[in-house]
């Protein structure tokens, strides 16, 4: 067996954590743009509710509830910061996770090149040991023949 085909059981192994490492940079992103919507949405109701009661006009509010509105746009503020660094580290995570990829990636081409080296140098090794048998056998022939 040669050393190409011995080696092709390690570049199976490769290619299966570059696809694994790949599919984790798939599933943090799909996460990521689910954060990234989840902020957007707070973000358009904190808009909606603010403007529905600044843009009520001739309704008048009584301090509670002025208060109370306060403390819902406050509390939809402070929501919003949270979501804002979970998103963070979401990104974070993405980042991380596409680092690992690229790793797992030039592993996997280096070991696919030292592959396609090999077996081109045993091709080539093939090739002499056949042309010198070749050789032997005109050789014989025209010995024989004379």
């Amino acid at each position: 067996m040669t050393r190409s085909k011995k080696l092709q059981a390690v570049v199976k192994h490769v290619d299966k954590n570059e696809q694994s490492a790949l599919k984790a940079v798939a599933i943090s992103q799909q996460l990521l743009q689910q954060h990234l919507n989840q902020l957007q949405q707070l973000k358009d109701y904190k808009n909606e509710y603010a403007n529905k009661h600044s843009s009520e006009k001739g309704v008048s509010y009584s301090a509670l509830q002025l208060q109370e509105f306060n403390r819902f746009l406050n509390q939809l503020s402070d929501t919003i910061s949270q979501q804002q660094q979970i998103v963070a580290m979401a990104q974070r995570e993405v980042d991380l996770k596409r680092q690992s990829w690229k790793v797992t990636r030039s592993r996997s081409d280096a070991m696919h090149k030292m592959v396609d080296r090999m077996q081109a140098s045993e091709l080539q090794k093939a090739e002499k040991i056949e042309q010198k048998y070749m050789d032997e056998v005109a050789l014989r022939i025209s010995l024989k023949t004379t």
